[in-house]
């Protein structure tokens, strides 16, 4: 196997943490089309040569993705792959094993031997000791595990690792799907760019009462299901649609689907539908149809989401609105993989689901409270072409539209500006001390000072923190690092504190109540 640069690193981070922390279950952070299968054929197959002894079991819930491991890890590798899956008519198990959670769960004493699992889609494993993963898993002989994911969240729930919670995972090892990774990754070209249009038409989700945490089907359904407002939406599809060759559009339901597949045809548009109650052979007799370009459209509810690969989707619709960043992230994920002559997916968000979201990139991951209140909106609309950016994008990449920072005022005697300007300035570092920082209620940070002649500036580094925090810190000590150990808590980054190159200069914005360091420059980068 020849692997991008990325999956090197992930590869060699998971085995990092596993040879640190024998007693711990690490996770993987990988966005949709960034190759996260051949990035588990890898780990597998450097496991076996490292262990020879040693069985390793593969889970998934959705037969494409158990497809996939089987084919990469059997064309890859020399290794004896066995699948047990019902749903592929297979019951093999070998010392690599490849297996459906819902043909598994009631047996693992099949699987007491395997000492390595590995779970593709691990967000799909909950919080409580429930479900068919926590049934299974209780079953076997304390293995260790390693979770991949898009989308290392939950609806309602929060991220998938904590040191803390009852999470399977302790720690996330390797995260490419905050922004700046993200944005990597496409710049790189490995993802395809995305372009989110702002719709004439805007479902208005006011109102509509939740169940479990996301919209309620029946309200949603009953609302917006009607003729008139499915009319107005794929009369913009088509429109908006003339230029693109495949579209992937998501319904609330199998009515809705129905509708909204009636509407296309009835425009031109080669289309049909595919829903959990149609028989298997049929759903993929249509969806083989779609892939081979036969129909242009395809119209689902929930199925074409996790595990579904159409790199050549340039055109996504979204006519269910959620509250799941879970579904929002691996709905419009569908869209980056590269494929020859696209140069972009657009979304059509008619849901407004990345307005109540975020971009996929940089997604609200919300574990809801009593006392939760709705922010404010967290995209801006480009003016002049009506394509959809996160808050900080100062260029339409659709247009080149410049979108003007707006100051802000202040009135009164309380000794500040008037009016409060960008104040950023470069200083040089003469030197820099780093200590522990520890908080009531908080996990241990490191806070580090730099001295910059009279001035003296600090950061915090929150790595035994979750969420952003984690991201953040696991970045800040990836740029600076020159050996090899990665630390997982403060007193881990105290130890290597004499390991991290030192900036020669930091640029700090002094704009909020305290000063923020917001850019570095080092001797070498």
């Amino acid at each position: 196997m020849i692997l991008r640069p990325y999956q090197i690193e992930a590869e060699k981070k998971v085995f990092d943490y596993l040879h640190r922390h024998p007693d711990r279950h690490p996770c993987v952070g990988m966005p949709t089309g960034s190759g996260k299968t051949i990035v588990i054929a890898d780990i597998v197959e450097k496991t076996i040569k490292k262990w020879p002894t040693t069985n390793v079991l593969i889970l998934s819930h959705v037969k494409e993705i158990l497809k996939q491991n089987y084919d990469t890890i059997a064309d890859h590798t020399l290794l004896q792959v066995g699948m047990f899956s019902s749903g592929l008519k297979s019951k093999q198990i070998e010392q690599v094993t490849i297996a459906g959670i819902q043909s598994v769960w009631k047996h693992p004493e099949y699987f007491s031997k395997f000492k390595f699992v590995i779970i593709d889609e691990a967000h799909l494993i909950p919080y409580k000791d429930t479900g068919m993963y926590r049934s299974f898993f209780r079953g076997l002989d304390d293995p260790r595990y390693l979770g991949l994911t898009a989308t290392p969240y939950r609806l309602g729930g929060g991220y998938i690792y904590s040191r803390e919670d009852d999470t399977l995972f302790d720690n996330m090892v390797y995260d490419l799907t905050y922004m700046e990774a993200f944005n990597k990754l496409i710049e790189d070209g490995y993802l395809c760019k995305l372009r989110t249009k702002k719709t004439k038409l805007t479902f208005d989700t006011k109102g509509l009462h939740t169940s479990m945490g996301d919209f309620k089907n029946n309200e949603m359904s009953e609302r917006f299901d009607q003729e008139k407002i499915t009319d107005l939406a794929i009369t913009e599809v088509l429109e908006a649609g003339k230029d693109y060759k495949k579209w992937l559009i998501f319904a609330i339901d199998i009515a809705h689907a129905e509708h909204i597949t009636e509407r296309l045809i009835q425009g031109g548009a080669k289309a049909s539908i595919v829903h959990s109650k149609m028989k298997e052979g049929q759903r993929d007799k249509i969806i083989g149809m779609y892939k081979d370009g036969s129909l242009r459209a395809i119209v689902n509810v929930n199925i074409l989401t996790t595990g579904f690969d159409s790199p050549d989707i340039d055109l996504i619709v979204l006519l269910r609105p959620t509250h799941s960043p879970v579904f929002h992230v691996q709905s419009i994920g569908r869209g980056l993989r590269i494929s020859a002559g696209k140069s972009h997916c657009l979304v059509l968000d008619f849901a407004g689901n990345t307005e109540r979201l975020g971009s996929i990139n940089d997604v609200r991951v919300h574990k809801k409270r009593k006392t939760d209140k709705t922010g404010d909106p967290i995209t801006k609309r480009c003016p002049s072409c009506d394509m959809i950016h996160h808050p900080t994008v100062k260029v339409c990449d659709n247009c080149g539209h410049e979108f003007e920072f707006k100051t802000l005022l202040q009135y009164g005697s309380t000794g500040k500006a008037v009016i409060a300007t960008t104040k950023k300035s470069w200083w040089d570092v003469s030197d820099i001390t780093y200590s522990l920082h520890t908080k009531k209620n908080s996990p241990t940070s490191v806070k580090v000072s730099y001295v910059c002649g009279i001035r003296r500036f600090s950061e915090w580094i929150c790595v035994e923190h979750t969420g952003w925090a984690k991201s953040k810190a696991d970045h800040w000590v990836k740029r600076r690092m020159t050996g090899s150990i990665f630390p997982d808590t403060a007193v881990q980054l105290m130890e290597i504190s004499n390991q991290l190159e030192t900036p020669v200069s930091i640029e700090v914005d002094e704009r909020g109540k305290y000063p923020s360091v917001v850019g570095v420059k080092f001797e070498t980068k």
